[in-house]
């Protein structure tokens, strides 16, 4: 996250920000040890991609909770310093981010169909695309403190999803089929109804959150027409242009 010199006397409850991303951090963490770091140090039946790519995410959830902290401690140049780096590390993460999917892609369809494979892909192509959507906002209103602040916000929402998934899963096995694919998109989908309620009872800006919003229920909408033409067909193109 980049911090404008002009900003930094916007009124920003840090606290409150640090400590929702530290929540965020610790749930993270939980649904991917059951997955991922539990295995450590053998990582047997994972690839390198997974590796690369789990370290990436790692670091970029650690950053968001760095970043508010240093805007809390008035550590501007650090933030504007780590905030360059995003740069680099955002189009890499979504790199692997298709990579992973398209690795898994190969990997389900010895066992199901394409179209029953791609169906279930459509919450990690939600992902990616909400992930660029606003990350990609956040720099371009990264000179205005509120917006850019709310879209970096939005990135941490989207990660909360996989890991309530890989938690729900966990515990409840194959009896969760289907929540623990729809528990996490309509909680992400309330968290976020309820920052936008909070701004507009503020009388804040209620845009980013507004955006943010739609992007959600675009994801929940997308969910429940996985099979539908539309998005098989957005599928096949996928297929042929990057599997």
């Amino acid at each position: 996250m980049l911090q404008d010199k002009k900003n930094r006397v916007s009124p920003i409850n840090t606290k409150a920000i640090i400590v929702g991303m530290i929540l965020m951090f610790i749930i993270v963490h939980i649904g991917f040890y059951f997955t991922y770091i539990q295995h450590f140090p053998e990582f047997e039946g994972f690839s390198f991609l997974h590796h690369i790519h789990g370290a990436l995410m790692g670091f970029w959830v650690l950053l968001l909770v760095v970043q508010p902290i240093l805007i809390h401690n008035r550590k501007f140049a650090a933030h504007r310093f780590i905030g360059k780096l995003t740069y680099l590390m955002a189009p890499i993460i979504v790199v692997l981010m298709i990579l992973i999917a398209r690795y898994n892609y190969h990997s389900g369809i010895l066992e199901k169909s394409s179209e029953e494979i791609f169906a279930k892909q459509s919450n990690t192509w939600m992902q990616i695309f909400m992930f660029t959507l606003f990350y990609s906002l956040a720099i371009f209103f990264r000179k205005n403190t509120d917006k850019h602040m709310r879209f970096m916000i939005a990135t941490a929402i989207v990660m909360i999803g996989p890991a309530l998934s890989r938690t729900i899963l966990h515990f409840w096995g194959q009896t969760s089929v289907p929540y623990f694919a729809i528990v996490p998109l309509y909680f992400k989908t309330a968290l976020v109804a309820t920052l936008l309620t909070i701004d507009v009872i503020k009388k804040k800006n209620w845009m980013p959150y507004t955006i943010v919003l739609s992007a959600f229920i675009l994801a929940d909408i997308v969910y429940h027409a996985r099979y539908s033409d539309a998005w098989q067909t957005f599928g096949k193109f996928i297929i042929n242009n990057l599997y």
